[in-house]
């Protein structure tokens, strides 16, 4: 993994990151704890990890082989806590990371530790680390991937090209991410959902470095504002007038981290679904137009919105 090549450790060796998930380095709840306990220790030795700025992201500590656990080495991050803007859990990583003696210090860029930091938590869940007793069962292949969808999916981005930094909201099993990645896109994926995306990992459809389980209702918690050239989602719902409120807050979200005129792509399978969308959107500064693409079968991608912000109305 990378984050072994950034630690320039053997790829058999144990490496932990302290949280339970990519979302739960937000506030570093245990990563905290942790290292109140360690800062008192004068005998703990700790390495750092900096970025391209000097500053250090990252705290690993070596805990040896006892009668219970093999040795392993834990990491300690405030990279997620710091973006977009630092919240309070960053700022009291860094007060301890700067009262801390470190022995070692390993160089690499923000961008590469993110990505070993979401190929990490990829790999944990497929490996059913973050599941305890986890009783799900691979799915077969040809169940969950159709290719006639796909084919379908691939026709619509045909006329309608994606561009530049892209984000799959709702991404579930990878179903959409498929005949992303083979017209040769390669978005980042984010679905709340572990076990779908658990099920997108055990078939490899998903780029470990570019997949994260996060809710698309706090899109600006984890992201720059303007971020994003392009955001999708396939297949989106299923959408009530009950639960309008949720995917309201999903689309407001999306507005703030696409960059002014920047394209949003949304595929659902009833027009009202759409209607939802749309109407969310424009009150947001997303204007666009819907495309009617049902066919005889009435399933996938039935109705498209197709939208830019801040587009002359």
């Amino acid at each position: 993994m990378l984050i072994h090549d950034i630690l320039d450790l053997p790829a058999n060796n144990n490496v932990y990151f302290v949280e339970e998930s990519y979302a739960s380095l937000k506030n570093n709840t245990l990563s905290l704890q942790y290292l109140e306990n360690i800062r008192k220790d004068p005998d703990a030795e700790i390495d750092g990890i900096k970025d391209e700025s000097g500053n250090i992201i990252g705290l690993v500590m070596f805990n040896p082989e006892t009668e219970d656990s093999p040795a392993f080495f834990a990491i300690f991050t405030n990279l997620v806590s710091s973006k977009p803007v630092p919240n309070e859990s960053s700022r009291v990583f860094s007060s301890i990371a700067q009262k801390l003696k470190l022995n070692k210090l390993y160089n690499t860029t923000r961008r590469e530790f993110n990505d070993a930091i979401i190929e990490y938590y990829s790999f944990a869940l497929v490996n059913r680390q973050l599941c305890e007793n986890c009783n799900v069962s691979k799915e077969p292949y040809k169940m969950v991937y159709i290719e006639s969808r796909n084919a379908k999916l691939e026709g619509l981005l045909d006329r309608y090209p994606l561009r530049g930094n892209l984000l799959e909201i709702c991404c579930g099993n990878g179903m959409s991410t498929l005949p992303l990645h083979k017209m040769g896109y390669n978005p980042l994926a984010i679905d709340y959902d572990r076990c779908q995306i658990c099920q997108g990992h055990e078939h490899k459809v998903f780029d470990p470095k570019r997949t994260i389980v996060l809710d698309a209702t706090r899109l600006s918690e984890f992201f720059e504002e303007n971020e994003f050239d392009t955001i999708v989602g396939f297949m989106l719902g299923t959408i009530y007038s009950f639960n309008r409120n949720v995917w309201e807050k999903m689309m407001i979200e999306t507005a703030r981290v696409l960059k002014p005129g920047g394209m949003v792509m949304l595929t659902v399978n009833k027009r009202e679904e759409i209607d939802i969308l749309k109407d969310a959107l424009l009150k947001n500064g997303i204007s666009g137009e819907l495309v009617d693409n049902t066919d005889e079968k009435g399933i996938y991608d039935q109705w498209v919105y197709i939208g830019y912000k801040n587009a002359p109305r």
